[in-house]
């Protein structure tokens, strides 16, 4: 690694998001200049002191141009989980994704593109939010630039409120699931997540990589393994109750209809419903083998402890 590519400014996008933050912190402590697109000066205020914000969005032709000038790479987290429409998700996840490209077209020397993306892209068929991120893989594919992009599983950790409500579930002692015969998936903890982008971005010579990675368990989890897991954490028995399809399908259908009336996109959609009932989101160990310089550090039994920890002490629980 050359002093030139340490010294580079990192440009993230999403920097105010659960990742995004924990990111621009790790980049921070690691003494690497980092610009971040904010939507406005108050959510700025979230981001580390040292970090240096441009104000606009992905529709912001000025900001992306300002966002990019000078910068060595760009992460691009930025990205919509939950929309009232399933076509938002097309015109942020690809839409967003391709402004940003163009921009980026237009840096010379062009920085390099880290697209953190989603393990369910490997499943675009499932979902219009699989499919936006699918797409938008296509199109930093087909971009030209020097990139790579990394498929994270179910990321979890201090900050998320996506996964609150099963942490939530947990400490109570009960969790209620989809039933999915022969169901597993993989886990990662967020601080393993951007420890592996700054790895990634300290190595020269991108090639396109579509990484995989994961806490490092084989085979991943069924539900009911970590209901045993958190059990262990919390000294007592965590019951796991797993419900016919039909069932969660319905509670999907009357969330979405919640949303619809308080103007609000729902966190659980018939969309989710197709992603967490397809039985296999094991991350693929192959597709990591060649990445030096890093391996997993949490898994979920620490995870659970260091999450439920900052929930509690952030009262979310």
């Amino acid at each position: 690694m050359g002093r030139a590519m340490a010294a580079a400014t990192v440009a993230v996008t999403g920097a105010t998001g659960f990742v995004g933050l924990t990111l621009c912190a790790a980049l921070v402590a690691r003494g690497r200049p980092v610009r971040a697109l904010v939507r406005s000066p108050a959510r700025a205020a979230s981001l580390p002191a040292r970090v240096h914000t441009v104000t606009g969005d992905l529709d912001d032709e000025r900001a992306l141009a300002a966002l990019l000038d000078g910068a060595g790479a760009v992460v691009h987290v930025a990205g919509l989980v939950a929309a009232r429409k399933p076509e938002a998700f097309h015109r942020v996840n690809v839409g967003g994704t391709e402004r940003l490209l163009a921009a980026v077209g237009q840096v010379a020397p062009a920085p390099r593109v880290l697209l953190v993306s989603s393990l369910a892209a490997r499943r675009p068929e499932l979902s219009a939010y699989a499919a936006s991120k699918r797409a938008g893989e296509a199109a930093v594919a087909a971009a030209g630039t020097e990139h790579c992009i990394v498929r994270p599983p179910a990321v979890y950790g201090p900050g998320d409120r996506a996964t609150l409500p099963l942490f939530r579930q947990l400490s109570r002692g009960l969790i209620v699931v989809p039933r999915v015969k022969n169901g597993r998936f993989s886990l990662l903890h967020v601080d393993d997540l951007t420890r592996l982008v700054c790895v990634l971005l300290d190595t020269p010579g991108w090639a396109g990589e579509v990484l995989e990675p994961d806490d490092g368990r084989a085979g991943g989890y069924a539900w009911p393994d970590l209901a045993d897991v958190a059990g262990a954490v919390l000294g007592r028995t965590v019951r796991c109750i797993e419900v016919p399809r039909a069932v969660v399908w319905c509670a999907a259908v009357a969330h979405e209809a919640g949303g619809a009336v308080r103007g609000r996109a729902p966190m659980l959609s018939r969309g989710k419903i197709g992603e967490l009932c397809y039985p296999d989101w094991v991350c693929s160990s192959e597709s990591m083998r060649h990445v030096q310089g890093w391996a997993p550090e949490v898994d979920f039994a620490e995870g659970f402890r260091r999450t439920l920890a900052w929930y509690r002490d952030q009262r979310w629980i």
